[in-house]
């Protein structure tokens, strides 16, 4: 993976470069800015800047007497009101490459001859050109702080153009110097605004500012503080809850015996009484550790949400700009999370999935995978739910959702999800047994008993599919037949149907799977042409 810096160079360095300085012919001022020397030095300062445009061998020579006559004229002749003298001292700097000069000599001719502002401007565009390729020639030489100099200049001579502060961001973080590389950047990308010109640019800007940011708080004393904090209160909160149930159970337990009229023998009603009076006091001293603690975890986690401050601001205004960002929106709730404000990270996907019809089917189902192995079940069942609704025959994402259903304890869901799977998916073990769950979840016994009938002895082949991928000539779906029990399979046929996101039929093809010894497999694949094909399913034929 390319640095944030790498990056950010590669938006920028396709930008071309001007000519370098002394390498253009002469051309006077354009219309309309029409100033003449009006003093007879500057004339023949005029005439040796040409010369050293026309003359190579005599440039340098012709250049010192250009500087000489016109820095005599504006300090002795009193022509420092002459914007003449001033624009072709700017033209002199331009031709020995003298940013700094060049802006000064050209700030004040314009100021005096307004009217030159459209030809003084192409000539500090062109400086800016030459500046801007001298700073990344001299970065990719590992000369760092002259590059610095002079994308400096380059950013003092037009700063209203976001391309200096872009590499000027990218040294600095190659340097590891976050918050100057945070400072260029964002005015960076203030400066390009909406320039369609710099989106490439101004994402990776925003990507390195917020990455930056985050790399500080990892640092943080109060960050490292909280983790340790919150690790104790939970790991508190759990213990708590677990005796609390324990204790709840055994006060359940004595209750239903006095409604009984049962009694324990005494040595075990002493047991009793001794295992929940420990219980009890083990509880209560549970909740008054929870007591004390409040106070360290009210102090902690406001320190760790000013510690996280700046690194969620460049995150929301990351995610503003591209919120269809799956990485951004997963690590801005990430940070919440961390900084104790569970419910703004719920907010952030909530956004995101407002925006789900811009977002690819694959990142929906992709996110949905990375917030269920998190255990964040009632988000990741969304966002599968999102994506399904666009690619309804995807069988993993099918079998993950149903999953997710079954740990939210969603019964209704999980049975709907369960059936659809099946339905593409008969003679899989996986799905059969994800139905008998979501059956018995819903308390339907003998529903749950027929599928967990068809695993344990109907079902003698298991086919998986691994795969449905497109080619140069259409897809191409790769399974395997299983024999998963231990005498031979019957020989039969399989009826695959490849549909579009309507469900419509597009293409049907059919696979032999031959008789198999028991622990066996036999590896098939079927190409298929057809238009807008999304997802498969078969049946024994």
């Amino acid at each position: 993976m390319r640095s944030p810096a790498v990056a950010l160079a590669c938006c920028l360095l396709a930008a071309p470069a001007a000519p370098l300085a002394g390498q253009n012919p002469w051309v006077p001022p354009q219309p309309p800015c029409d100033i003449s020397p009006g003093y007879f030095r500057i004339n023949s300062a005029v005439v040796d800047l040409k010369g050293a445009s026309e003359q190579p061998r005599q440039r340098e020579h012709l250049l010192a007497q250009a500087v000489d006559v016109l820095t005599r004229s504006i300090r002795d002749d009193h022509q420092d009101k002459n914007p003449a003298a001033w624009y072709y001292l700017g033209r002199y700097y331009i031709e020995v490459g003298n940013a700094a000069g060049a802006d000064s000599a050209f700030g004040k001719a314009q100021a005096l001859a307004p009217q030159c502002a459209k030809d003084i401007t192409s000539y500090r565009t062109r400086l800016y050109s030459d500046l801007l390729a001298g700073g990344q020639r001299t970065w990719q030489e590992s000369k760092l702080d002259s590059a610095i100099g002079l994308l400096h200049l380059a950013q003092h001579l037009s700063p209203d153009n976001p391309r200096a502060y872009f590499v000027l961001g990218a040294v600095f973080t190659a340097r590891d110097e976050l918050d100057s590389a945070t400072t260029y950047l964002s005015k960076g990308v203030q400066a390009a605004g909406t320039d369609t010109a710099f989106t490439a640019a101004k994402q990776q800007a925003l990507s390195t500012v917020a990455h930056a940011a985050v790399r500080r708080v990892q640092t943080d004393p109060s960050a490292q503080q909280w983790q340790r904090t919150r690790y104790s209160r939970d790991s508190l909160g759990r213990g708590v809850a677990n005796d609390s149930l324990v204790l709840a159970r055994m006060q359940a337990s004595a209750a239903s015996r006095r409604a009984r009229g049962a009694r324990l023998s005494p040595a075990d009603q002493r047991t009793f009484t001794a295992d929940s009076t420990t219980r009890a006091q083990t509880v209560e001293r549970g909740l008054a550790a929870r007591r004390e603690m409040a106070p360290r975890v009210a102090h902690d986690s406001a320190a760790v949400a000013t510690a996280f401050g700046p690194a969620i601001s460049a995150y929301q205004a990351y995610v503003a700009a591209y919120p269809t960002d799956a990485d951004a929106v997963m690590s801005l709730a990430a940070l919440y999370s961390q900084s104790a404000r569970p419910a703004e990270a719920s907010g952030v996907f909530d956004a995101f999935f407002s925006h789900a019809a811009a977002v690819d089917v694959g990142v929906l189902f992709d996110l949905g995978q990375r917030l269920v192995n998190g255990g964040a079940l009632t988000t990741g069942a969304k966002a599968y739910a999102l994506g399904l609704q666009r690619s309804p025959w995807n069988r993993n994402a099918l079998f993950d959702l149903g999953s997710a259903y079954l740990n939210l304890k969603d019964t209704a869901n999980a049975v709907a999800t369960a059936q659809r799977l099946v339905a593409l998916d008969p003679l899989s073990r996986a799905s059969l047994r994800l139905a008998a769950s979501a059956w018995d979840l819903r308390g339907r016994r003998d529903s749950a008993q027929r599928y967990v009938a068809l695993v344990d002895s109907t079902l003698a082949v298991d086919v998986s599919v691994g795969s449905f991928v497109p080619d140069s000539g259409g897809d191409i779906l790769t399974a395997i037949a299983t024999n998963i029990r231990t005498a031979d399979s019957k020989p039969f046929r399989v009826t695959f149907e490849f549909l579009d996101a309507q469900g419509s039929v597009q293409a049907t093809q059919t696979a032999d799977i031959p008789s198999m010894p028991g622990g066996t497999s036999h590896q098939f694949q079927l190409r298929v042409t057809g238009k807008g094909l999304l997802g498969w399913r078969y049946r024994p034929s």
